[in-house]
């Protein structure tokens, strides 16, 4: 595109070309300040009475990893026994750059603050907030500066997932991704742009010409640097990699079979991934292939990437040397390709197996039930419709970006002389269409090879978009945008926490629309507002009002982000926090139970034992609870939980809160190392308790046969349709079963440990076939058609008359009652 707002000329230095020429920053410095005053208005409600809260659970766990590192910088935890008994585990995600750049920040800025934790509520509001900058930057490789300051002004409006991962309070690694991320795709992008102008190909390699291979060395290096300065910041990060390969590899077949040499995009590519690879050597600590530790993963991905493009430019050379048509080189790719993946599947089954279950659980719609049990992991549309929740994050921005991605893909089929590549969008919009519009088509093509329809259907958009750039050119930057925004809202719909990225993208695909709009009705310039005329004046008008208003005005249920920015506070842990400060003071400290002499320090050092399984010293003692709560247990009681928000021992928690019986919770401690046995203390509130609130999460990793339905039944109300309309059923009460009240958790937080004996009240209900949204017949328990659902009798016998003469009632169930009785 144009940049013809570009600034005059430096030699100009009027209070007017200045202004012109340096608007940007002033303007860019004002959406910094203002998501920086957004994100830090609820800084009051996190200090109470002298104490500092954090929010969420990753929060403290930095608080440890941090307080950790600044005890002994720069070694960071290399293994926590204070959480996850009775082995201890690895810090994993945490002990990062992040924890750096807090440190750093903590040293700074305590003197001013007072504290540790202060500095640390701010730290993540500030990132946030510079996330502003690398998506101005980006939008500028496309559009011109008011486009771009635009698009970073919406981003500031953005009063979703992004705006609560960075507000006050939350000092969890999430704020550092984003900046990060955006960070290392700009550096690309201009890596990319400096490839594609100097052109470096093997003959200047060959010549040592470093003159002309500067630039694009530097440039591609330094990408290198802030792609593998993301990955020390988060390990998982190696998704960037993921998608790299893809756009690698498709842009490299591309451009061979234009005829085009593929050697500048693959020097960029190879040097970029070849130094972010190697800086993963300095903290790998993990001799094995992991996503989320500073494994061999790591550093093998990019470098195996780095070679798959020297290799596909050495290949095209071999295809050109040997005259071979062009027509065959992406049929050759595609076998090497598969090949690849074969000898992987077949060789190597523990990384294949790594690669395919997160790519489904990250970017192909297919989260396990696991990850749908951590709120941030959950998918996005599992409580929600497209359009609400879509409004809710970004207004109507969502739809201006995807336009914008659209027309990067359409335009240069459409300005094709070739009639069949402007064919090619309407087909490729209704196949892609077709898969929303009737997914039980494709459900069933999914159900032969075990995948859900949604993966069909990005398989089949992937498969487009290849074609796309068979048919046309495409630009190296463009279509790197194109596949980080197709990766990136994938994910967004995967697993909700990864909305935070996919904001971006919305902002600078808004911008990029905003330049096309701008550009159709000629306001190319500052200048051409001289000469506007009513039309383009109401157009203008049209599109910003689109833009901005759902964001300034949001719909009923959700709030502008300065009064989303007012509202956050540290949630349940205040109310945690008076049992963990008990548990504090008046609990044996780790190590010295029952008259044991081993005192263990929070901010000790423990090295990783071989086998993973810490052997705790004698007097040393763990807690259940479910997994939630683990981190506030390690850092406000200064206790050992067994299970942890890495999920590390959660299906030993499942089995120890749900079991039936005080024998078989005792055998599952027991089976957990040798120590297993030396839990001393359990903690349930009563969300752990609600069939409504977390109840059915350990019912998830529970490892008996039981469902939530053997712990929790609906009964159902009937209900009259509108006129000319037939009726339905709506839930009307939830009915405990015994089997609810004899697991170990029930008993020892509602019924106290002791025995409970039912009281007389029965519930009566009728029986009813229902029909699933599948289709299935099903047998259903409804209120009464007359009469009371629950009633209350003299004496139990009486009771029990009632059910045995009724047919369709049962005792209790209901107002905490037990159906039989519960022994102590």
């Amino acid at each position: 595109m144009s940049d013809s707002n570009d600034p005059p000329d430096e030699s100009d230095s009027s209070p007017s070309d200045l202004l012109a020429r340096w608007y940007h920053v002033p303007v860019l410095l004002g959406v910094v300040a203002f998501m920086l005053w957004t994100r830090l208005r609820s800084y009051g409600n996190f200090i109470q009475n002298g104490e500092v809260y954090f929010r969420g659970n990753d929060a403290w766990y930095h608080l440890r990893t941090t307080n950790y590192l600044l005890e002994n910088y720069p070694s960071t935890l290399p293994y926590d026994v204070w959480t996850g008994f009775p082995v201890g585990t690895n810090a994993g995600q945490f002990g990062t750059l992040w924890d750096h750049i807090m440190a750093v920040g903590i040293w700074i800025a305590r003197p001013i603050m007072g504290g540790t934790e202060e500095v640390m509520l701010v730290i993540a509001p500030i990132t946030g907030a510079l996330v502003a900058v690398p998506t101005y930057f980006i939008a500028r490789r496309f559009v011109d500066r008011v486009p771009a300051l635009v698009g970073a002004a919406t981003l500031a409006l953005f009063s979703g997932t992004f705006l609560r991962y960075t507000l006050v309070g939350f000092p969890d690694h999430s704020a550092a991704e984003v900046l990060f991320q955006s960070t290392a795709i700009l550096a690309f992008l201009v890596a990319l742009g400096v490839a594609e102008r100097e052109k470096p190909v093997w003959e200047l390699v060959v010549d040592q010409d470093w003159d002309a291979l500067k630039r694009p060395v530097a440039y591609a290096a330094a990408a290198g640097v802030a792609l593998g300065l993301y990955m020390w910041t988060w390990q998982p990060g190696i998704l960037m990699v993921g998608f790299t390969g893809i756009f690698l590899a498709v842009k490299l077949t591309s451009d061979t079979y234009h005829g085009k040499s593929p050697e500048p995009v693959a020097f960029a590519g190879a040097v970029a991934l070849s130094v972010a690879g190697l800086m993963q050597v300095i903290p790998l600590d993990t001799f094995g292939f992991n996503p989320t530790e500073y494994s061999l993963l790591q550093i093998v991905a990019p470098l195996v990437v780095a070679l798959g493009a020297v290799f596909l430019a050495w290949l095209a050379r071999q295809w050109e040397a040997r005259d071979l048509g062009t027509d065959t080189y992406p049929a050759a790719v595609s076998g090497l390709i598969l090949a690849s993946a074969g000898f992987v599947w077949l060789a190597i089954p523990s990384l294949w197996s790594t690669i395919i279950n997160n790519l489904l659980n990250t970017v192909a719609f297919s989260a396990s039930a696991g990850a749908r049990t951590i709120g941030e992991a959950q998918p996005p549309l599992q409580g929600a419709s497209f359009s609400n929740f879509v409004l809710s994050q970004y207004g109507l921005a969502f739809f201006l970006a995807l336009a914008a991605v659209l027309y990067i893909l359409a335009r240069p089929l459409y300005r094709s002389e070739d009639t069949n590549h402007t064919l090619y969008i309407p087909a490729a919009l209704a196949v892609v269409g077709s898969v929303y519009a009737v997914p039980q088509a494709y459900g069933a093509i999914g159900g032969v090879i075990g995948v859900d329809w949604q993966v069909i259907g990005l398989l089949i958009a992937a498969a487009f978009l290849v074609g796309a750039t068979l048919l046309v050119e495409y630009d190296a930057e463009e279509l790197y945008f194109v596949v980080w925004a197709a990766f990136i809202g994938s994910a967004a719909f995967t697993q909700v926490r990864f909305n935070y990225y996919f904001a971006v993208v919305v902002a600078v695909g808004t911008a990029y629309f905003l330049q096309v709009a701008l550009d159709a009705i000629e306001l190319t310039s500052l200048d051409a507002l001289r000469d506007i005329e009513g039309w383009q004046v109401l157009t203008a008008v049209a599109v910003f009002a689109v833009l901005l208003l759902p964001l300034l005005f949001p719909a009923a249920g959700a709030a502008p982000v300065w009064e989303e920015g007012n509202s956050s506070n540290p949630g349940s842990v205040v109310q945690w926090d008076e049992s963990l400060q008990w548990m504090n003071d008046e609990t044996p400290q780790p190590g010295e139970l029952e008259g044991a002499n081993n005192p263990m320090e929070l901010y000790s050092t423990y090295e990783r034992p071989a086998d993973g399984d810490f052997e705790y010293p004698e007097g040393a003692y763990g807690v259940q609870s479910w997994w939630d709560y683990g981190h506030w247990i390690t850092t406000r009681a200064e206790r050992i939980p067994n299970a942890n928000p890495f999920q590390q021992n959660a299906g030993e928690a499942a089995d120890y809160l749900l079991a039936p019986s005080e024998e078989e919770a005792a055998e599952v401690l027991a089976s957990q190392s040798t120590e297993g046995n030396n839990t001393r203390y359990v903690m349930v509130d009563w969300q752990m308790a609600s069939p409504n609130s977390k109840f059915n999460a350990p019912v998830t990793f529970y490892s008996g046969n039981e469902t939530v339905r053997d712990f929790n039944e609906l009964l159902y109300q009937r209900v009259e349709g509108a006129q000319g309309q037939q009726g339905g059923l709506r839930p009307a009460l939830q009915v405990r079963t015994q089997r609810y009240h004899e697991s170990q958790m029930i008993r020892l937080y509602q019924h106290y440990g002791g025995a409970v004996e039912p009281d007389p009240v029965v519930l009566d209900y009728e029986r009813q076939t229902a029909q699933t949204q599948s289709g299935d017949q099903v047998e259903i328990k409804v209120l009464p058609s007359e009469g009371q659902a629950v009633r209350r009798f003299d004496n139990l016998s009486a009771a029990r008359s009632y059910v045995e003469e009724d047919g369709s009632a049962q005792v209790g169930g209901v107002m905490g009652v037990p159906s039989e009785r519960v022994d102590a």
